[in-house]
């Protein structure tokens, strides 16, 4: 059976659809998994901003 153009359209659309949940349900995990817990990936990396921030004021306020 030969799909039409219009339906085949209407299932193309559908199609990406589908792909955008799966997409947006992907992201949400990944950002889940980087935020939780004591010593997750964000944390660690706030440290080092912290870290980097200090030593650059300091070198900033030497004369």
């Amino acid at each position: 059976m030969s799909l039409t153009p219009r339906r085949r359209a209407r299932d193309l659309r559908a199609q990406r659809g589908q792909a955008y949940a799966e997409y947006v349900v992907i992201v949400l995990l990944v950002v889940i998994v980087l935020i939780a817990g004591n010593g997750s990936v964000m944390t660690q990396l706030l440290n080092a901003f912290k870290s980097f921030y200090a030593a650059y004021s300091y070198s900033l306020s030497m004369p």
